[in-house]
């Protein structure tokens, strides 16, 4: 014979109590776990953080992830990455220099998914080469409706809702030219991903 709903003992109701405090005290435990920062020494060889940078590129890693904003608005706003000479007279740093930063020639290549800014220091050498990388879904995945990922330092969400996976990095200067083709993934050619957290 079956019980109904509001005859039954409140008892019965515990096991399902108990499953919930359960599973709510795991996701709770999990998201503190993900915040916490985790240690140089646990990174994987090709993520580094950006405190490892001399004064001058540190500087420019700052001003490059204040940037990523701006870039992200105009990509959103005209469905096109903007070609460095436009931030350079927009005087978006780091490609538009001052005075402390080290000097260097920015190029936009884009391929597919990926968009890439590239900067290489002009001479006198001494200053690290960066590069930007932006993947954004392919049409397909977009077509699909996913969820964009949560914002963190490697997730953004442009304002038409295009979700993109954005990293910077860096490279010792040095006389071998950076290749043409975009880099998708950068450790593969010795670069290491700079990371704020």
């Amino acid at each position: 014979m079956t019980v109904a709903p509001s005859r039954r003992r409140p008892t019965e109701a515990l096991p399902w109590l108990a499953l919930s405090l359960l599973v709510w005290g795991a996701g709770l435990t999990a998201q503190r776990l993900r915040a916490t920062p985790t240690p140089d020494d646990a990174l994987p060889s090709w993520q580094r953080s950006f405190r490892e940078l001399g004064e001058a590129d540190q500087r420019t890693y700052r001003h490059l992830r204040e940037s990523l904003y701006e870039l992200e608005r105009h990509r959103a706003e005209t469905g096109r990455w903007p070609e460095p000479a436009t931030l350079r007279d927009a005087a978006v740093e780091p490609f538009h220099e001052d005075e402390r930063s080290p000097a260097r020639e920015w190029t936009l290549r884009t391929h597919g998914v990926y968009a890439t800014y590239v900067g290489v220091p002009r001479p006198p050498a001494g200053a690290a080469r960066f590069v930007v990388v932006y993947v954004e879904p392919p049409p397909e995945v977009l077509a699909a409706g996913p969820p964009p990922p949560p914002d963190d330092e490697e997730h953004h969400t442009l304002a038409d809702g295009t979700p993109v996976h954005v990293t910077v990095w860096t490279q010792a200067d040095g006389p071998e030219p950076v290749p043409d083709e975009v880099l998708a993934f950068p450790a593969a050619q010795g670069w290491v991903q700079r990371l704020a957290r």
